[in-house]
């Protein structure tokens, strides 16, 4: 059971408190029971009568019509609608617009009726027909083609989640702190972290447990949307961890700062599996060209820490593995990651023996001083290369080549 006084959570002022619900409620489980008998039949339909059905479960539900519209909202996020253009529909209807243009240009105006005679006569259909089949491409007209089920109780929890995630866009900064038995799972929590292009300060703590602090969107000063949007994608795997601690610092526009601390203890359950086993389009790719022009070397999602000076650990984004047992790890470096660069740079300047190769976005160089600290950083000159959108096999191949050959001598 989810309440708020269950909900280990706290804000210096009250108004922002997370709206929380009780997955456990009778009231909410019926009106999430409700939409998703909607939804469960909607392939077929189209969105104007999924939504109208929608509506009218939420005008006659005993719950607030904000929390309804709500999960109605995160159940639209789960449907898939048939948005593929239609080439056929739409030359009817430049058709249609050309002809009726040309009637109502002519000399001599035509009446109503026969203004519609016409148009019967051109198209073999009556206007009014017409009229509705030329506009079914139109968004509310889309059909259903797929809804991917969800169980109420998960539903409820989701919507939950949601109400984290909305505050985390507008966070400064975040820091975790997660711990547990079970390693495979730490190790998921941080290629999920990667996937979503989220760089990461990593701290070990005792008995297994792991301080993350994260750059907050409000921190950056590049595509701080898409990087906010971010975060708050990546919040859901952390409900898989066994132990758990969020701390992190909201700012709305034009008020004060304010804190939010949640921990494994608030209620949320984890609603969805799907992270623990995605793996990133752009590693899928990036595996496949490497087998077919660097066929001595095979590509991997990272499962394991590097460990750096002192007691900060990263995660890279990629292992490669040589025949010969020879091994580099590639962390990568996008446009949103200019702080954690200087600071991964200030600690491998330092000794030239780690095996962590550095891809950094050719974006980062509008960075004056990006650009001034990888001109001046022998372990970039060395161990690292410029990317546009992904790495290539010809910027990395001669990194690869001069660890392969420190490796033999």
């Amino acid at each position: 059971m989810l309440t708020k006084d269950l909900v280990r959570h706290k804000f210096r002022e009250e108004n922002v408190i997370p709206d929380f619900i009780d997955p456990a409620d009778e009231s909410f489980l019926s009106a999430a029971n409700a939409l998703l008998d909607v939804f469960n039949n909607s392939p077929g339909k189209t969105r104007e009568a999924l939504q109208a059905k929608a509506a009218n479960i939420i005008d006659g539900s005993p719950i607030e019509a904000i929390i309804s519209r709500g999960l109605e909202k995160l159940l639209l996020d789960r449907t898939e609608f048939d948005t593929a253009p239609n080439e056929e529909l739409m030359r009817l209807r430049s058709d249609v617009f050309e002809f009726t243009a040309s009637l109502l240009t002519a000399d001599q105006p035509e009446s109503e009726s026969n203004y519609h005679d016409k148009l019967r006569q051109k198209f073999q259909q009556a206007p009014e027909a017409l009229a509705e089949l030329i506009y079914s491409d139109l968004p509310m007209q889309q059909p259903v083609v797929h809804f991917k089920g969800i169980t109420a109780e998960r539903l409820l929890h989701r919507y939950n989640a949601a109400q984290v995630q909305g505050l985390l866009i507008h966070s400064n900064k975040l820091t975790l702190t997660i711990g547990g038995t079970d390693s495979g799972q730490i190790r998921q929590l941080f290629k999920y972290l990667r996937f979503h292009q989220l760089l990461a300060d990593i701290q070990p703590l005792p008995n297994n447990q792991f301080k993350i602090e994260i750059d907050g969107p409000l921190n950056l000063f590049f595509q701080t949307q898409k990087y906010g949007m971010a975060l708050a994608r990546f919040f859901p795997a952390l409900l898989h961890q066994e132990t758990w601690e969020l701390q992190a610092e909201v700012r709305f526009k034009g008020r004060n700062t304010y804190q939010l601390i949640l921990d494994h203890t608030c209620g949320i359950e984890p609603y969805s599996q799907q992270f623990l086993s995605y793996v990133p389009e752009e590693i899928s790719l990036f595996r496949e060209t490497i087998s077919k022009r660097l066929p001595d070397w095979q590509v991997e999602a990272s499962s394991g820490f590097v460990r750096l000076r002192g007691e900060f650990y990263c995660f890279p984004d990629i292992t490669l593995i040589h025949n010969s047992g020879a091994l580099a790890e590639l962390e990568l470096f996008h446009p949103w990651h200019a702080s954690h660069l200087e600071k991964r740079l200030d600690i491998l300047d330092e000794s030239l023996d780690f095996e962590l190769i550095l891809g950094v976005s050719r974006r980062l160089l509008k960075n004056d001083a990006v650009q001034e600290r990888l001109d001046t950083s022998p372990y970039f000159q060395q161990y690292g290369f410029l990317f546009r959108e992904m790495p290539t096999v010809d910027k990395l191949r001669p990194v690869l080549d001069r660890i392969l050959a420190e490796d033999s001598e």
